[in-house]
């Protein structure tokens, strides 16, 4: 059975469009990576773009796992994937009105990894506050170590 080996909630509320987490390494790569034909996620090494434009906050909680972690079934939306991560430490990115702004600092323990990666959604609402009028999205990103890791 696989167990969290350690978590972050960031509480830096994303404001105005999240462009999605990348390594500390390599900032600018969000940037030029667009998300997949699904709509909502792409990757490459070192970054994770994720397509939130409709949602004006965010907030991001990092799991890193031991093992691959049970799939939890009550989100919106899942993507599942991996990823090429140079230095292990990761870190939401948003820009708005020319400027960026920064999460908080995930480390996930080891460099030069490939990393399995789970991503869930949720939009908030509640009965008749849909999802579209308090605009406030979850984000839940689950990384566990990928096949080259022992």
């Amino acid at each position: 059975m696989a167990h969290i080996i350690t978590e972050l909630l960031d509480d830096t509320e994303i404001s105005h469009y999240l462009d999605g987490v990348v390594d500390s390494a390599a900032i600018r790569t969000v940037h030029e990576l667009l998300p997949d034909a699904g709509g909502w996620i792409g990757t490459k090494d070192n970054a994770i773009a994720i397509e939130e434009g409709m949602s004006e906050r965010c907030l991001l909680k990092y799991e890193l796992w031991d093992a691959h972690p049970p799939l939890l079934r009550s989100w919106d939306r899942t993507w599942d994937g991996s990823l090429r991560l140079t230095s292990g430490k990761v870190f939401a990115v948003s820009g708005y009105s020319g400027e960026e702004f920064y999460g908080q600092e995930f480390n996930l323990g080891r460099r030069d990894g490939i990393w399995n990666l789970r991503v869930y959604r949720k939009a908030l609402g509640h009965e008749e506050f849909t999802p579209q009028l308090v605009s406030f999205t979850l984000l839940k990103l689950q990384f566990w170590p990928g096949w080259r890791m022992t």
